[in-house]
C-alpha cells in the first residue's frame, strides 16, 4: 500500500473517531440536564473529559490532514497518539454511562446514536472504496483492451512476417523472434500496471 494511501486511511479513521466522539458529547449534553444532582456532577466531569479529548482529537485530525501528502511515518505517529487518546475517550464515556445508569432509556438512546454514527461512517468509507474500485476496474479494463489490441496488431504483423520468413534466412527469423519478444514485453508491462493499480486501491 502506498504511503499516501496509508495517510488517507488514517485521516478517514481519525474523522470516524471525531464523528463518534461528537455523537457521544451531543447525546451526553442532552442527557446531563435530566439527571439528579449527584449523577449530574459525575456526568459533567465525564463530559468535560470527553470535550477535552475532542479538542485533542481535532488537533490530531488536522495534523493528519496536513501530512496526508507527507511521509507515512508522520501519519503512523499521529494515529498512535489518537489511539492512546481514544482509550481516554472510552473511559470517560463509560464513566458517563455509569452516571446515567438509573436512566436506562437515556443510556440506550446514547448508545443507539453512537452506533448510528459509526454505521454512517462505515457506509461512507464503503462508498468511497466502491467508487475507487470502480475507477480502478474501468482503468484496468481500458488498459487490458489497449494491450489486447496492441497484441492483436502485433500478431498480424507477426503472421505477415512468418509468410515473408518462409522464403528468407536466419536474419528474418531473428526479426520475427524479436517482434514476438517485444509484443510479450508490452503485454507483461500492461498486466503489471493493472496489478499495481489494484494493489494501490487496497
Amino acid at each position: 500500500m502506498s504511503d499516501q494511501s496509508n495517510a488517507h486511511e488514517a485521516v478517514i479513521w481519525a474523522k470516524q473517531r471525531l464523528d463518534d466522539l461528537d455523537t457521544m458529547i451531543s447525546e451526553g449534553e442532552k442527557t446531563a440536564d435530566k439527571l439528579k444532582a449527584s449523577a449530574s456532577k459525575e456526568a459533567e466531569i465525564a463530559l468535560a473529559s470527553l470535550l477535552e479529548s475532542r479538542h485533542k482529537l481535532q488537533k490530531y485530525h488536522e495534523e493528519l490532514l496536513a501530512q496526508a501528502d507527507g511521509a507515512k511515518r508522520g501519519a503512523e505517529n499521529i494515529q498512535d497518539v489518537i489511539e492512546a487518546e481514544w482509550v481516554e475517550v472510552e473511559t470517560a464515556f463509560r464513566s458517563f454511562l455509569s452516571a446515567v445508569e438509573g436512566h436506562a432509556n437515556t443510556a440506550r438512546d446514547i448508545v443507539a446514536a453512537r452506533v448510528k454514527t459509526q454505521r454512517q461512517s462505515w457506509e461512507a468509507s464503503l462508498k468511497d472504496l466502491r467508487h475507487r474500485a470502480t475507477e480502478t476496474v474501468e482503468k484496468a479494463r481500458f488498459d487490458l483492451d489497449a494491450a489486447i489490441k496492441r497484441l492483436s496488431d502485433q500478431a498480424e504483423t507477426f503472421q505477415s512476417r512468418i509468410g515473408e520468413a518462409k522464403d528468407a534466412g536466419d536474419e528474418s527469423w531473428k526479426a520475427v523472434k524479436s517482434g514476438l519478444a517485444e509484443a510479450k514485453a508490452v503485454h507483461d508491462r500492461t498486466i503489471q500496471r493493472i496489478k499495481d493499480a489494484f494493489a494501490g486501491l487496497l
